[in-house]
């Protein structure tokens, strides 16, 4: 094939990666409404943010993963969190190595019952321990399950900031003006 026939199509491609959205940089603490997901949550000032999704200098993630219930099996919905520890562990291990059992604790999300689990990881074998997180909440017919990962060096720095947005986070009611 000619050298010619492929410019356009290199073109295409570069311009649509240039489209796609890059994340943000919140110079000042920044709310961000996320419509679709109906949540609403304010990001750290020098954090980056895009599509649920939080990232800090120090490379701890937090990301969101919304699923609905309403056709979900009944006896999966009726054991939560429970019944989705199988798949926090599988998700843990597929990037870390995972060091023992979580620690469980029962709490709230935005004032909604939640389930955190807290596991203890290192991201290669002689590396200094960290941890991920995991927030579990049911509100009405979906399951929000947002994750926090921490690379060791910013554990410290980080745990804290990322339990102020946990803390501050809130659902947005159907319909409701965003």
């Amino acid at each position: 094939m000619k050298r010619w026939v492929w410019a356009p199509v290199a073109g295409a491609l570069l311009f649509a990666a240039g489209c796609a959205e890059q994340p943000r940089k919140a110079e000042a603490e920044q709310t961000v409404t996320d419509s679709a997901r109906r949540v609403r949550y304010v990001v750290p000032a020098g954090w980056n943010f895009s599509d649920a999704e939080i990232r800090s200098p120090h490379g701890t993630l937090l990301t969101l993963r919304v699923y609905d219930l309403v056709e979900a099996d009944k006896k999966f919905v009726a054991g939560l969190p429970d019944t989705l520890m199988p798949q926090l562990l599988e998700w843990a291990d597929l990037y870390y190595i995972v060091e023992g059992p979580p620690i469980r604790t029962e709490t709230a999300v935005a004032g909604v019952p939640a389930t955190e689990l807290s596991y203890p990881v290192r991201v290669r074998p002689k590396d200094p321990p960290s941890k991920v997180i995991y927030w579990v909440v049911i509100r009405e017919t979906r399951l929000f399950v947002l994750r926090a990962a921490f690379p060791p060096m910013g554990l410290a720095t980080d745990e804290p900031l990322m339990r102020n947005v946990v803390d501050r986070w809130v659902f947005l009611e159907p319909g409701a003006d965003e």
